[in-house]
């Protein structure tokens, strides 16, 4: 057999040492998940490179072994590259490793293509120049495949190391950013030529201890915090180097200037003084300079049992749940340094899902409440858990990974790095939510021993807490109902006075206009029997009739109206008109009561509205009634403006625009209490003994109808109607402006009605 050289050795025991970190990878993580596998692989090629490796350099083995090994390094050189950008994408959980996998398999078979001399390949390579030999062009390509597959592997991990800000997350991806570099340093001291200190050996073993520390992060979900070590391997280096020193600084001066000076019995005497000296103050001076590390290193400032005292005595007599919380986050971040912070409630429902209500502490917190599962995974572990749940245990441990993408999505916006679970009696009752250390360190086991203990102190308090919360907020719902149902007992009352009223109104109405038709026909009969009625009398009693009738047919058509209303049987005609002829037609109504009593009705921006599609009748009729409720409450002299505008997008209409039309009059007021009862039926302002017949004597109240048909109408057109005033005063006049807001019609009916329009102007213009 022929004997090993070192070289074969390394080969051997590396593609041994791969071999078991493949078998180690397969037992921790079942071979389950994508990235174990790709790393078995990843492994397994490894060993056989290895293996390769040394068989190519092991001198007196068969010439064949020997080409089969060289063959064999030569070829896997190729899988390493594409095989290491895959893990470091699946590793940061990032996309692109289907691409990435198409890219490496075009490169794998190119270099294999190549080693096999297929389609011309070496020919190719050497006429573009690549090399001056096959050899040296097939190493130029292989060397930039593997650059460039390793810088983007390099440049992937880097991005999301600076982009990640939390403690937990940087330090895993710290680890891959450390496997890489061991990794990708030693293939790259494996391709250098041979010296006299092998590049090759030593590349394969910082290969291996890369591929060592990328299998334990793979495998290892709870990773060293490196940074905790680095600083705590600073430290004992400096406390060796003082300790060190001392001891040095001691000796010289014992050699030099004691041992020289003194005969050797006093020299023995001082150094045991020195000696003394030195065991004296060594450990203080060291205390005094690990308490200074803490201090600059591990920025540890705060004392768990004096944090512990001060938070029972705060929390012992609170019970407000917002102070509670202020509190209890206050103290927590003072103490942590932390700037980010919330109490989150826990409460069963009805359907086997709990809600999470976040009561904000510190930090601003955009999600204030959400359910989880059942079945949630995340819930399950805050209620099993022994110790707080941090959130790199919930992005990265498989027990999590089931759990819902909403839920996930809530608590990664929350930004909160850690949950204390807060149980009362075994039952989890609330958490702890913290945030990130300013430090950007992790919590440490005993910042997690210390919040289980806050959050046990915590539970009485919370319990406690909620009680007089949800009795606080029982009486505020008590009292709200209360004010409603006086509220609605008031405003009974009064549509019940107001259909009293309307009886007496009502047969008022109806008596008028039939003793007006009983008059003149008493007349009429009289000049019967006195003879035949001269024709001026007869006009004069046939008048009088038919305005008696005319009434008579608007106070019973108005009652029909209302009835409609209330059935919501109220029959629209819809075509396409114009809402300034509805206005025009409304207002030339009431020419002769505005001009009796020295009003002036205006009228403003109405030319330009988009028609409305309405029953023409119907609008008349609701405007007809507001506009003639204006002109009543509007002292003699007064004013009433009338304007007009368009409305793009109207809330509650869709993305249609929406025609506005204000009626504003300088008349009395309409008090606050009645801004809404006005548009009831049978409800109207003022005492009853001030009605009238008249339709437009000022304040003459009528039958209560008019407001409420001029609603049913407009929302039976699907607009809606309101009013706006400061108030009644008959001193002031601060007047009354009612908002009637109408759909516009649509713009291919609006184009239709133009060109109809056009059409009929034109008729009009061309006829003789």
């Amino acid at each position: 057999m022929p004997p090993l050289q070192s070289w074969v050795v390394a080969g051997l025991a590396s593609a041994a040492a791969y071999s078991v970190l493949a078998l180690v990878l397969v037992r921790r993580t079942g071979f389950r998940d994508s990235i174990s596998r790709v790393a078995v692989l990843y492994l397994g090629a490894s060993a056989l490179w290895s293996l390769g490796y040394a068989v190519s350099v092991w001198h007196g083995l068969n010439p064949s072994a020997t080409r089969l090994g060289i063959e064999a390094a030569f070829d896997l050189i190729w899988i390493f590259p594409p095989l290491i950008l895959i893990l470091t994408l699946q590793f940061l959980e990032r996309p692109g490793v289907k691409g990435v996998a198409i890219i490496g398999a075009v490169w794998i078979g190119f270099g294999l293509l190549a080693g096999l001399n297929a389609l011309g390949l070496r020919e190719t390579l050497v006429r573009f120049r690549i090399g001056d030999t096959f050899t040296g062009a097939i190493n130029t390509v292989r060397i930039i495949g593997w650059l460039s597959f390793s810088i983007s592997a390099l440049a992937l991990t880097v991005a999301d190391y600076l982009r990640t800000q939390r403690p937990l997350h940087r330090n895993r991806i710290m680890f891959w950013l450390i496997a890489l570099l061991l990794t990708q340093v030693g293939e790259g001291l494996t391709l250098m030529p041979s010296r006299a200190l092998d590049p090759q050996q030593i590349g394969l073993v910082v290969r291996l201890f890369g591929a060592i520390t990328a299998s334990y992060a793979i495998s290892s979900y709870h990773l060293p915090n490196l940074r905790s070590f680095m600083r705590g391997a600073s430290a004992a280096v400096l406390l060796t180097l003082v300790a060190g020193a001392l001891y040095l600084v001691s000796f010289v001066l014992f050699q030099f200037v004691v041992a020289s000076q003194l005969d050797p019995a006093w020299a023995l005497a001082f150094a045991a003084g020195i000696a003394l000296a030195l065991a004296v103050i060594q450990q203080p001076m060291l205390r005094i300079i690990r308490s200074l590390l803490d201090r600059f290193l591990y920025r540890q400032q705060y004392d768990p049992a004096q944090a512990l005292r001060e938070y029972s005595a705060a929390i012992s007599h609170i019970l407000d749940l917002d102070q509670l919380v202020s509190v209890a986050v206050g103290i927590v971040s003072e103490a942590l340094e932390v700037r980010r912070g919330a109490l989150i409630l826990i409460t069963d429902l009805a359907d086997g899902n709990t809600d999470v209500r976040l009561v904000k502490g510190m930090g601003g917190l955009e999600i204030d409440r959400f359910e989880l599962d059942a079945g949630s995974p995340i819930l399950d572990g805050w209620r099993t858990g022994r110790q707080p749940l941090t959130q790199y245990e919930i992005d990265i441990l498989p027990r999590y990974r089931g759990a819902a993408a909403a839920e996930r999505t809530y608590l990664q916006a929350l930004d909160m790095e850690v949950y204390v679970p807060i149980r009362s009696q075994s039952v989890l009752v609330g958490m702890f939510a913290l945030g990130r250390k300013d430090s950007g360190d992790p919590y440490t086991p005993t910042d997690f021993d210390v919040l289980m203990t806050l959050g046990d102190q915590t539970a009485v308090a919370l319990q406690n807490a909620r009680l007089v919360t949800d009795l606080k907020r029982a009486n505020a719902e008590i009292t709200q109902l209360n004010d409603e149902l006086t509220s609605t007992n008031r405003r009974l009352e009064k549509l019940d006075k107001a259909k009293t009223d309307f009886i007496s109104i009502a047969s008022h109405e109806l008596r008028t206009p039939l003793t007006q038709v009983k008059g003149y026909a008493d007349i009429l009969a009289d000049s019967v029997r006195e003879g035949s009625p001269s024709p001026p009398q007869m006009a004069q009693i046939s008048q009088g009739i038919g305005r008696a009738a005319l009434r008579l047919e608007e106070i019973v058509t108005a009652m029909l109206d209302i009835s409609q209303i209330d059935a919501q049987a109220l029959a629209i005609t819809r075509t396409p008109l114009s809402i300034m002829s509805v206005l025009r037609f409304a207002v030339d109504n009431y020419k002769e009561a505005v001009k009796a009593r020295s009003q002036i009705v205006t009228l403003e921006g109405v030319d330009d509205l988009p028609p409305v599609q309405g029953d023409f009748q119907r609008l008349c009729q609701a405007f007809l009634n507001v506009i003639g409720n204006c002109i009543k409450y509007t002292p003699d002299g007064g004013t009433i403006s009338i304007t007009g505008r368009t409305l793009a997008g109207e809330p509650g209409y869709g993305s249609a625009a929406s025609v506005e039309i204000v009626i504003a009059d300088s008349g009395i007021g309409i008090d606050k209490a009645d801004q809404e009862l006005i548009f009831e039926k049978f409800y109207r302002v003022g005492p009853v003994e001030l009605h009238s017949t008249g339709q437009t004597k000022f304040k003459g109240g009528g039958p209560g109808l008019g407001l409420p048909i001029a609603k049913g109408v407009i929302q039976a057109h699907g607009g809606k109607i309101w009013v706006e005033s400061e108030g009644q005063d008959e001193t002031r006049f601060p007047g009354s402006t009612f908002h009637v807001l109408l759909p516009a019609a649509p713009a291919s009916v609006i184009a239709e009605f133009r060109a109809q329009l056009q059409a009929e102007v034109a008729s009009f213009t061309s006829a003789p």
